[in-house]
């Protein structure tokens, strides 16, 4: 009898769960917008808010920076989320631009937030600070390059004569997101790298570089040739599109 009374209360906790998604949708879609590439975004508060006239800033900007302001960044997933959970309790009952996460840069032209003390339980901002937690992720996997595995991109390499690019990164890298946000989401840098490479993310905290190449800092870069055993080139560090493109085209000379 205690296991179905255990069991009867999992799942109601499972089917009445509240989604962050939705609470985010109730509570802040109606400012915040969702996506907008990071280009525009920069363009935007250049032009000061002319280009975009948005009311607040992005989902997409608030949960980069969430991950890379609040907390420590160099715990695990859950335990930044906890620390988000705490610092959005504190902003969302009193919010100021002086306690803000997004440089003013790109704030600077919006009015001061108003309190929703009282809007939002404990259950709401648990799991609206895991729905921003894992935004920015979500969103640059979909409107990045397609990643795959390491084996699987050995054979489309092989298949398709293409050079296969280890990305390396550690999570808390605040320029291995910097790199996935502004650069590796663009159209031409999409467009290159869909003709000529087959794409692989790996995390090098977790992940063993193939054919005994050494670890460089990150973000870097790790070029293999089509048969999956020459190494091409190692590059390290940041670079903008124009940067990037350029290093890709040099990749293809070799």
């Amino acid at each position: 009898m205690k296991f179905l009374i255990m069991t009867t209360v999992l799942l109601n906790t499972l089917l009445f769960a509240v989604s962050g998604e939705e609470v985010f949708k109730a509570k802040c879609a109606s400012c915040h917008q969702y996506y907008i590439p990071q280009n525009k975004i920069i363009a935007n508060a250049e032009h000061n808010n002319t280009d975009l006239n948005l009311t607040a800033p992005t989902l997409t900007e608030m949960s980069f920076m969430l991950k890379d302001q609040v907390g420590d960044r160099k715990t695990d997933a859950e335990g930044q989320k906890f620390q988000i959970e705490d610092w959005l309790t504190g902003y969302l009952a009193d919010p100021s631009k002086e306690k803000g996460v997004i440089s003013k840069k790109f704030t600077r032209f919006f009015g001061k937030m108003p309190s929703m003390k009282g809007q939002l339980n404990e259950d709401d901002i648990e799991a609206l600070a895991d729905f921003m937690y894992e935004y920015a992720e979500k969103m640059m996997r979909r409107h990045g390059v397609r990643r795959y595995s390491y084996d699987a991109a050995k054979q489309i390499a092989k298949k398709e004569g293409k050079i296969i690019l280890i990305e390396g990164y550690i999570p808390y890298c605040r320029w291995c997101m910097r790199m996935d946000r502004e650069v590796m989401v663009e159209p031409e840098v999409k467009a290159a790298l869909n003709k000529k490479f087959v794409l692989v993310k790996m995390n090098l905290l977790t992940q063993k570089l193939p054919l005994g190449m050494k670890r460089l800092g990150t973000p870097s870069f790790y070029f293999i040739g089509s048969d999956g055993k020459t190494v091409i080139d190692t590059v390290e560090g940041f670079g903008n599109k124009e940067e990037f493109l350029d290093l890709l085209k040099s990749i293809e000379a070799h």
